[in-house]
């Protein structure tokens, strides 16, 4: 049975404590009952608690002086010895104390509300690709769900309905899962909940396995190409399905190319990396720099005549201030596949594909290649050590390349890659 604790006596006075200087070292003014003042080197005074518990001496901070009066000081020590005569140790109840202060917060905030700090404190360092994608989930998706809940009330069942309702859409329900998770998680972070309802939801909705681009075949090639470039697409679109086929980089960084990156003298057109944030920007930290073929050039002069005084390469038909959509491009390929002139199941980013595979095939060192592909070293090791950039052999495996293609569409025999 618990015994109350015994009277105090007090002995501190405003006048001594006001009374006392700082030094080069804290020390204390007791006042009694273990609560005393301590005294910083800064000028601050701390009231504090000093107590035994578990056989261990320890202190907790109850306020500083003179916000906190030697009255309330009082107060809030008989409060503490209370509570240590209880069998709790007081720091721990202070601590748990303050959680559950956060906690009735978090009630009073919705999960929507909570979601936007996240968003904005959390994904301000990634594309603008990926703002608008996750911006968009929580939106259209998550919100009219979820969003005026009080973020500490969401349970796994709210999560659960959430993602069972998104089944046809897998890869959308695994990425919603994924953010719902990271909110949490930051909620967590900052004392406001300690319960993640997206955790036990993880793989509910399995996701497709990553999607392999196929590569045109050498057959495919010419077809491909003249059908390109006689097809009733606007002359920018076509040129830019061009330019992406020959350059080798994802659709995005074509559609969204911009003419202060492009260097016609080096021949070069430098992609800036994320971290710069903005459309059109590579998925990695470090600019990519793409090494510009004879073809390459030849098609930024017409597109130059096309996009007059804009900034983008390729602007938009209906505004040169804005760049061409990338659904301009997969419009294109329908148009094609609808003419039988590409294959049903070839997406834009099986250009890429192609390119490695023919390079691959034409004897281009496989670093080269995925140098041009600008994909990252897998083996963290060889990345940290393999600092090549191989700049001359890119340049010269994209001219291959371009050579290639012209000489597949006017039907002349295969040319075999020599390495430098």
């Amino acid at each position: 049975m618990a015994h109350s604790p015994r009277a105090v006596n007090y002995t501190l006075t405003p006048k001594a404590i006001d009374a006392a200087k700082p030094k080069d070292k804290p020390y204390p003014l007791t006042d009694g009952g273990g609560l005393f003042v301590e005294v910083l080197p800064g000028g601050t005074k701390a009231w504090r608690y000093s107590y035994g518990f578990n056989g261990k001496r320890t202190k907790v901070t109850i306020g500083t002086y003179p916000t906190m009066s030697i009255l309330a000081a009082r107060n809030a020590h008989e409060g503490f010895r209370a509570t240590l005569a209880a069998g709790v140790d007081p720091a721990r109840k202070k601590q748990v104390d303050r959680i559950e202060r956060k906690s009735v917060v978090a009630k009073t905030k919705t999960f929507e509300t909570f979601a936007r700090v996240w968003f904005a404190e959390k994904m301000a360092h990634a594309t603008v690709r990926t703002q608008k994608q996750n911006l968009g989930w929580l939106v259209n998706d998550v919100f009219p769900q979820i969003g005026a809940v009080p973020l500490g009330e969401v349970h796994a069942s709210d999560v659960l309905k959430l993602l069972e309702g998104m089944r046809n859409t897998p890869t959308k329900a695994t990425n919603v899962q994924g953010i719902l998770d990271r909110v949490y998680q930051y909620a967590a972070q900052k004392l406001l909940v300690t319960y993640n309802p997206a955790t036990p939801m993880k793989g509910l909705v399995a996701k497709p396995k990553a999607t392999s681009y196929r590569p045109l075949s050498v057959a495919e090639i010419g077809p491909f190409v003249e059908a390109v470039r006689t097809c009733n697409a606007h002359p920018g679109t076509r040129i830019a399905v061009e330019f992406l086929m020959l350059t080798a980089v994802r659709k995005d960084n074509v559609a969204k190319a911009r003419w202060a990156h492009i260097d016609l003298d080096k021949r070069t057109w430098t992609i800036p990396g994320r971290t710069v944030g903005g459309n059109g920007f590579m998925k990695m930290p470090e600019a990519h720099t793409v090494y510009l073929s004879d073809q390459a050039l030849a098609l930024l002069e017409q597109a130059r005549e096309l996009s007059a005084s804009s900034e983008w390469v390729f602007p938009s038909v209906f505004s040169r201030s804005t760049p061409m959509a990338e659904c301009s491009i997969n419009h294109l390929l329908s148009r094609l596949k609808a003419a039988g002139s590409c294959p049903a199941d070839f997406a834009p980013h099986g250009l890429r594909s192609t390119f490695s595979t023919m390079a691959n095939e034409g004897g281009i060192a496989p670093d080269v290649v995925e140098t041009c592909l600008a994909h990252q070293e897998r083996n963290a090791v060889r990345a940290a050590y393999n600092r090549a950039q191989y700049a001359p052999q890119c340049r010269d495996a994209l001219q291959w390349y371009a050579n290639r293609v012209d000489q597949i569409v006017k039907g002349a025999d295969v040319i075999q890659f020599k390495a430098a």
